[in-house]
């Protein structure tokens, strides 16, 4: 068992060595694990870029840890012969880039199987390659809930089942709408209670509100302000409504306006963990 997992810890230093090699490129880079049964893997191995066509640095934490995680669980399963007797799991796993349409153009890589399960490939006399894709039984993603709204729309016209690990964006529990989508954490509608009730505990009576763009941070907070409400917490004006696309100066600008209102007592938030680092790397240097 240590030998093969030692080999898995190689291929996942490769795996992390090509993944971040060419940051800037659309081509679809992935890590393949070969098994009875596929499990698709999405995962924000970078940060987003500055533009849309562009991926950031890598993320070790929010990203790489939770690939080798996902790794290391399938190697664990696979060398136990009481869980899965004579079935060995496989993988693709491939980077999000913690961008939506960059998902999206990345997982059509886990339907092209369902479409085909032939590569298309040709040999050099002409004739059709032999070998044989594997559909995906089910992908394990995604991380940000924006990521996970788009991904799962399109995994559900295929039937492909979508287990996420951190996505907790209300629009999700929308049975109906995602079928085929689970997860193991709860969904920010109890999150937001919960913030509503540590800023009551705090005696926080007026705050500040900053959200991201999109279902998570705009649903979320929406959520938040609901139970401040009944609890008589107030908001400072409109909620501030960051982008993942936004400049330093931008954030700059927002917390100097924040600090020209003396009444609030403290900043809530529903925002990435890319956007939560940025704006206090800019409070700091305030």
């Amino acid at each position: 068992m240590r030998t093969a997992f030692a080999a898995n810890v190689v291929i996942t230093a490769l795996a992390v060595i090509i993944l971040a090699y060419f940051p800037h490129a659309s081509a679809v880079r992935q890590v393949h694990l070969s098994g009875d049964i596929i499990l698709g893997g999405l995962f924000p191995i970078h940060a987003a870029g500055r533009n849309a066509s562009q991926c950031g640095t890598i993320k070790a934490d929010q990203g790489v840890q939770r690939m080798v995680a996902m790794l290391y669980s399938l190697e664990v399963i696979n060398q136990n012969p009481h869980l899965l007797p004579d079935i060995q799991l496989g993988a693709q796993i491939l980077d999000s880039c913690s961008v939506e349409t960059h998902a999206l153009e990345q997982s059509l890589e886990f339907i092209k199987t369902v479409m085909s399960t032939s590569d298309g490939l040709t040999c050099s006399d002409g004739s059709r390659a032999t070998y044989q894709r594997q559909p995906i039984a089910a992908v394990v993603g995604a991380a940000s809930s924006q990521v996970s709204v788009m991904v799962a729309s399109m995994l559900q016209l295929f039937k492909i089942p979508m287990l996420s690990y951190s996505s907790t964006g209300v629009d999700l529990s929308e049975k109906p709408r995602f079928e085929y989508f689970s997860r193991v954490v709860p969904p920010d509608n109890l999150q937001a209670k919960a913030m509503a009730h540590l800023v009551a505990q705090l005696e926080w009576t007026y705050v500040h509100a900053v959200a991201d763009t999109g279902s998570y941070g705009e649903r979320g907070m929406d959520s938040f302000r609901a139970a401040a409400t009944e609890m008589g917490i107030c908001i400072d004006g409109d909620i501030h409504k960051v982008s993942r696309r936004w400049t330093d100066d931008q954030f700059t600008e927002l917390l100097i306006r924040m600090r020209h209102t003396n009444k609030a007592r403290g900043v809530v938030m529903f925002v990435d963990e890319d956007n939560l680092r940025r704006f206090l790397t800019t409070l700091k240097r305030l």
